[in-house]
C-alpha cells in the first residue's frame, strides 16, 4: 500500500511540474502575442503567478513525502502569492491606466468610465 501512494504522490508532483511548464509557455507566449501592457500584465499576473504556486505545490509534497519535512515556509509563500498576487497586478494596472490615460478595451469609449471611477475615489 505504501507503494502505490509514494507513486501517486510522485504521479502528482509531476504531473503539477508539467502543467506549470504549460502555464509558464503560455504566459511566454502572451507576451510575445498581446498587444499592450495591459494585456501583457494581464497575462502575467494570472498565469505567472499559477504556475509559481504549482511549483510551490509539487516542492511542499516533495518535501513532506520523501524528506518527511513539513515546510511552513513553502505554504506561507503558496498563501502570500494567493493574496498578493492579483492585488499587485491590478495596483499596477490602475496606475498605468491613470498616467498613460489609454488602454486596449474590445469597445470604444470604455476607458474614460475606469478613469472617472479612479479620480473619484482618490479626490475621498
Amino acid at each position: 500500500m505504501k507503494i502505490i501512494i509514494d507513486n501517486v504522490v510522485t504521479v502528482i508532483i509531476i504531473a503539477l511540474i508539467i502543467i506549470a511548464i504549460f502555464a509558464m509557455i503560455s504566459t511566454m507566449l502572451g507576451f510575445i502575442k498581446l498587444p499592450d501592457e495591459l494585456t501583457k500584465l494581464h497575462a502575467a499576473g494570472v498565469t505567472g503567478s499559477f504556475a509559481v504556486e504549482l511549483i510551490l505545490i509539487a516542492g511542499f509534497l516533495y518535501f513532506y513525502k520523501y524528506m518527511n519535512y513539513f515546510e511552513t515556509k513553502l505554504i506561507l509563500t503558496i498563501v502570500f502569492l494567493f493574496i498578493v498576487s492579483p492585488i499587485t497586478a491590478h495596483m499596477i494596472a490602475s496606475s498605468l491606466i491613470v498616467y498613460k490615460k489609454e488602454g486596449y478595451f474590445k469597445r470604444e469609449n470604455q476607458i474614460e468610465p475606469v478613469i472617472k471611477d479612479i479620480e473619484k475615489f482618490n479626490d475621498k
